[in-house]
């Protein structure tokens, strides 16, 4: 048998009473904090939003040459995309 009580765990790892919360959506990430019923994000499961972020991040690094590596962050909980992480290239381009 499962544990009840009134904590809702909190974006950023906290912990608040359910009374307290102005949000008690049961499609919130309790992880990242997004809503994919409100909100239209992409998902690490779904081929076609890969897709575009695949593409998006080629389009990225021919945009931007200073940019060495792009790395697609996914939520742990809700494999929603939370952003894309850079890495810089040090090395003077002449």
């Amino acid at each position: 048998m499962g544990f009840k009580d009134n904590l809702v765990k909190n974006k950023k790892g906290s912990y608040t009473l359910k009374s307290k919360t102005t949000k008690n959506s049961k499609t919130l990430c309790l992880e990242c904090g997004d809503d994919g019923v409100t909100r239209d994000l992409l998902y690490e499961y779904n081929a076609a939003d890969v897709l575009a972020v695949r593409g998006y991040m080629e389009d990225h690094l021919i945009s931007h040459p200073k940019h060495k590596t792009i790395k697609p962050e996914w939520c742990i909980g809700c494999n929603s995309l939370q952003g894309y992480k850079v890495t810089l290239d040090n090395e003077k381009h002449n």
